[in-house]
């Protein structure tokens, strides 16, 4: 069974038409996949369709519809949301030191993935330094921007 794990950059391409938005649709309809997002990639993927609107990228109509979409479709169970504990927030400390180019978003994405490293998950998403961070981790990682 694979399991992917979604930051924003991924989770944005689900819902608008971008380079890499074909390879996370491909991910997202495997049969027996597991799609795991994080409580901040939701509060990130919310504000970025919301920036879209204020800078006239995406109409007020469009950012609702694809907002209620997600909405949606993670109420279907197309993704599993997991929390960190106690424990992913104390490793943050040795990533930060081990990666101190990666800004606390992508270091609390890096210690999640490492927890789900057990389940031979793989990190999707746009970001370069995460993926290379999450790499020399030990863990899978697709860049849908690179097909």
């Amino acid at each position: 069974m694979p399991y992917y794990y979604f930051d924003s950059t991924a989770l944005v391409k689900r819902y608008s038409m971008e380079r890499g938005t074909r390879i996370v649709n491909k991910l997202l309809v495997k049969r027996g996949k597991v799609a795991i997002l994080p409580p901040w990639s939701v509060t990130d993927f919310y504000t970025i369709m919301t920036t879209r609107v204020q800078e006239g990228k995406i109409t007020r109509d469009d950012c609702y519809s694809v907002l209620y979409k997600f909405e949606v479709e993670s109420k279907q169970g197309l993704f599993h949301f997991i929390l960190p504990t106690v424990e992913t927030y104390l490793a943050t400390k040795d990533l930060a030191l081990e990666y101190p180019f990666l800004r606390a978003p992508q270091v609390m994405h890096l210690a999640l993935a490492r927890e789900l490293k057990p389940l031979r998950v793989t990190v999707v998403s746009a970001d370069t330094a995460l993926l290379g961070a999450a790499k020399t981790a030990g863990l899978h990682i697709i860049n849908p921007e690179e097909d």
